[in-house]
């Protein structure tokens, strides 16, 4: 008796506070999510940036934080004497300030001041003219490969890669973090550890990302988008999707992670990329999800899972001379062109990288180099090295992708594979196994083994294109056979048979003993 109400003492005592005092935390952590991602900083008082955002021509906007409410000033200028200056003296931990009036095309030194605690000297570049060059960095799936909170080294390197070239702008496709769940202190340690790398590159260029599923939550039953939308500063927030122009390019930035139709692009925001793509009249169009249309290893979890939907998107895309459809999600790299719309898939940041028989899996970062007569892609992978390299607009023969069925790979008789070709042929011929040219596709052929497909695609410019692909067929006949088997065991029958055997063993013995001895 003594021991149970000890025991309960020691419940009221030590297991009710720490239980109330971990709510409680949550509860203020929850409260304070504009302070709760924690970055290096050269000051205990800065706590986050500062960053560079939603560049323009003539404007840009800084952003940092303080453990302390503090007043706010930056002060700018076109070399390191900083001769501008703009302030806030309302006290915040959060501090946006906007800077206009910036000269095109320009490189301006900034600094940031709260309570006379400065940070280093960093600097941006202004957008150029509409139509003047620029240079642009992508790249995606930079996520751990477990729960660790520690980022990938290969996403640190590409981060220092991505600082030397310098670009105007960058753009990433998505799954920052391994996961978004209910426990807050670990969201916070999951995004601070990819802030810390991530905003060293921010100092420099503005950020703009396409939310990943793996950065949602949705894995835990319900959209926790407030972790990303602290992560990144983007034209239209709180929307997880949303577009601007830079340069004179027009960028559209989806959301592929929606509650609900997830790897889909519906609803309100089908209509609004619709509005928005045939409203722009921007000559060069790119479009960045983290869901990509023709996925080479998430086929049919990707925004292929309607195909219906899916083809209506290219054909959107097509009518509006999209140039650029870039996704993440596929942990490799790859490009292809559909009727003249080039779809990206860079997925290599640092994930585990996904081998599939269409190759590509390597860690790499796209440089992509725009002007108004030439968009120049190059994969580089991490030691620098070109990986490929597309140049728009492309000159040369029809380009023949496959999609779905990979070539040599091995499928049911019958099986369609998907062909697609970079741009529409005036003409195009199918061949199984050399039999005459057919100008549909049909399926693997039924009798089993190997199965060369040739396709053949007409240009407008009168020059053919031929591509051979191989399959093999598991065939369309099966057999037979009789297979003998036994059933499994019932253990609970097992268990009545030997406890009624005990207890006819029992009375066998009561009756033994209690037998009358004969002389």
């Amino acid at each position: 008796m003594h021991r149970t109400i000890g025991h309960l003492v020691l419940f009221v005592l030590v297991v009710v506070p720490l239980s109330t005092g971990f709510l409680a935390g949550n509860r203020l952590a929850e409260a304070n999510l504009s302070q709760s991602i924690y970055m290096e900083s050269s000051s205990a008082l800065i706590t986050r940036g500062p960053t560079v955002h939603m560049v323009t021509n003539q404007s840009a906007v800084l952003l940092w934080k303080t453990y302390l409410p503090t007043n706010a000033t930056v002060q700018y200028g076109l070399n390191m004497s900083l001769a501008d200056k703009v302030s806030n003296s309302t006290l915040d931990v959060t501090h946006r300030i906007k800077m206009t009036g910036l000269e095109e095309g320009n490189r301006y030194y900034y600094k940031v001041t709260s309570n006379d605690t400065s940070s280093d000297i960093y600097n941006f570049k202004t957008a150029p003219a509409d139509g003047e060059p620029f240079k642009m960095v992508v790249f995606g799936d930079n996520r751990p490969d477990t729960d660790t909170y520690v980022q990938p080294a290969a996403y640190s390197k590409i981060i220092n890669m991505t600082i030397a070239e310098a670009p105007d702008i960058v753009v990433m496709t998505g799954d920052y973090v391994y996961t978004v769940n209910n426990d807050l202190g670990t969201n916070r340690l999951r995004w601070s550890a990819f802030l810390n790398i991530t905003e060293r590159l921010g100092h420099y260029v503005p950020i703009y990302a396409a939310i990943g599923n793996h950065d949602t939550g949705l894995a835990v039953g319900s959209p926790m988008i407030s972790y990303f939308l602290d992560a990144f500063e983007q034209f239209g927030e709180p929307s997880t999707y949303f577009s601007f122009d830079y340069a004179g390019v027009h960028f559209v930035v989806l959301d592929s992670e929606v509650s609900g139709p997830q790897s889909r692009i519906t609803g309100l925001q089908s209509t609004w990329l619709t509005s928005d793509l045939t409203s722009s009249g921007s000559r060069m169009k790119f479009v960045f999800v983290h869901r990509p249309l023709y996925p080479l290893s998430h086929i049919g979890s990707s925004l292929d899972e309607n195909k219906t939907e899916r083809d209506g998107m290219q054909q959107l895309f097509e009518s509006v001379n999209l140039t650029l459809f870039v996704a993440g999600h596929d942990h490799l790299y790859n490009r292809m062109t559909v009727n003249g719309v080039v779809h990206l898939i860079t997925g290599g940041a640092g994930a585990p990288l996904y081998g599939t028989p269409w190759g590509g899996a390597f860690n790499h970062y796209l440089r992509v180099q725009v002007s108004p007569s030439l968009v120049n892609i190059t994969a580089i992978g991490l030691s620098s090295e070109t990986m490929d390299n597309y140049r728009l607009p492309y000159e040369g023969p029809i380009e023949i992708f496959l999609r779905v069925v990979a070539n040599n790979s091995l499928k049911q008789a019958g099986t369609l594979p998907e062909i697609y070709f970079s741009e529409v042929p005036v003409s195009k011929l199918y061949s199984w196994d050399g039999a005459a040219n057919m100008t549909t596709l049909t399926g693997l052929p039924s009798s089993p083994g190997q199965h060369q497909l040739d396709v053949y695609a007409y240009s407008s410019e009168g020059v053919w294109s031929h591509t051979v692909f191989v399959f093999r067929t598991t065939g369309s006949t099966t057999t037979s056979t009789t297979t003998t088997t036994t059933q499994p065991v019932d253990f609970t029958q097992v268990l009545v048979i030997v406890g009624l055997a005990g207890v006819a063993a029992v009375v066998l013995i009561v009756i033994v003993l209690r037998r009358p001895k004969t002389g």
